[in-house]
C-alpha cells in the first residue's frame, strides 16, 4: 500500500479518527473502542451503534476514555439500503425524535458533531419537493442541535453505490444547507464519495473549506484503506491543511479482515496516526 508525501508539519491541528463501523469490524461492536484505544487512538466515531446498543456503545467509549469526533443519527436498516428520511413527510416527527435522542448520545460522548443523512429519492414526488421537505425537517433539528451546542453534518453520498441519494455531490449538499440558513448546519466532505463522482479530492476541498465541518477518508475505488487506490491520503492531508482545516479526519475505510494489520502497514503516516502500540 504504497502513499506518497506523508511528512506533516510541525503544529499541524489535523488529528485521525478512527470510524468505529468501518474499522475493527472483525470485533463485537461494543469491544471496538477498547481495541481502538489499545491501537493508539483518542479519537473515534461511529453511525448510529445498532441493535438498541446506542447507551452501552456510549459507556464503552468513556471506559476506554475516547473522544468523541461524530456519530451519525439513526439512519434506518444501513443494510437494506436505508439512507434516513428527512424527505419523507409521514415520518418527519419520527425523525426529528431520532434526532433528539441521536443529540442526547452526543452530549454524554462529548462529540460536537452529529451527521444527518437525507434520504433516497422515494419516487413519490419530485426530487425538488423532496428537497424541500428535508430543509424543513432539518429546521426542526436545528432548533434542538442549538439548544444543545451541536451542529448538524450533511454529507454528499454518491450515487453510484447508493442509488438515489438525492445529495450526491458536496455542491449539492451545500445547497441543501444554504435553503435551511442555519449556523448549525455544514458539510461532512468525504474524500471516497468525492472520487467515485469523478472528481479529484485533493484540488476540490479547498473551495469548500468555509462550510466543512468533519472530513472522511477512504481510498478509491473500493473504499479501501490508504495506498489501494488512486486518493493519496498524503496528498489529500497536505490539500486540507493548507487549506487551514484544523479538525479530524475519519478513516472511514475497509481495512480488510484484520484491522491491526493494516494499521501497521500505514504507521508511517505518524504523527496525523495514533502510536499504534504493539500487541
Amino acid at each position: 500500500m504504497a502513499t506518497k508525501g506523508l511528512t506533516r508539519r510541525d503544529g499541524s491541528r489535523i488529528a485521525l479518527a478512527a470510524h468505529l463501523s468501518m474499522l475493527f469490524a472483525e470485533l463485537p461492536c461494543l469491544e471496538r473502542p477498547a481495541a481502538a484505544a489499545k491501537a493508539g487512538f483518542t479519537l473515534v466515531e461511529t453511525w448510529w451503534p445498532p441493535d438498541g446498543l446506542a447507551d452501552a456503545w456510549g459507556d464503552a467509549v468513556l471506559e476506554s476514555a475516547l473522544s468523541v469526533s461524530s456519530l451519525n443519527g439513526d439512519a434506518g436498516d444501513i443494510a437494506a439500503g436505508e439512507r434516513g428520511f428527512l424527505n419523507v413527510p409521514e415520518r418527519q416527527d419520527e425523525t426529528v425524535a431520532a434526532f433528539r435522542v441521536a443529540v442526547g448520545l452526543a452530549v454524554r460522548v462529548g462529540t460536537p458533531f452529529v451527521n444527518v443523512p437525507v434520504g433516497r429519492d422515494s419516487g413519490h414526488t419530485s426530487r425538488d419537493e423532496q428537497l424541500r421537505v428535508a430543509a424543513d425537517t432539518l429546521a426542526g433539528c436545528c432548533a434542538i442541535a442549538r439548544e444543545a451546542g451541536i451542529r448538524i453534518l450533511i454529507e454528499a453520498i454518491n450515487d453510484l453505490d447508493v442509488p438515489g441519494y438525492l445529495v450526491a455531490t458536496p455542491s449539492k449538499a451545500v445547497e441543501l444547507i444554504e435553503s435551511v440558513g442555519s449556523e448549525e448546519l455544514c458539510l461532512l466532505y468525504d474524500a471516497y464519495h468525492v472520487a467515485r463522482m469523478g472528481a479529484d479530492p485533493c484540488t476540490d476541498v479547498a473551495r469548500f473549506l468555509p462550510l466543512i465541518g468533519h472530513v472522511h477518508y477512504a481510498d478509491c475505488p473500493g473504499r479501501g484503506a490508504p495506498g489501494t487506490g488512486t486518493v493519496d491520503i498524503g496528498r489529500f492531508l497536505e490539500a486540507l491543511e493548507n487549506s487551514g482545516y484544523a479538525g479530524a479526519v475519519g478513516l472511514e475505510f475497509n481495512p480488510g479482515p484484520l484491522t491491526r494489520e493494516t494499521l501497521a502497514a500505514i504507521a508511517h503516516l505518524q504523527p496525523w496516526t495514533p502510536a499504534l502500540a504493539a500487541g
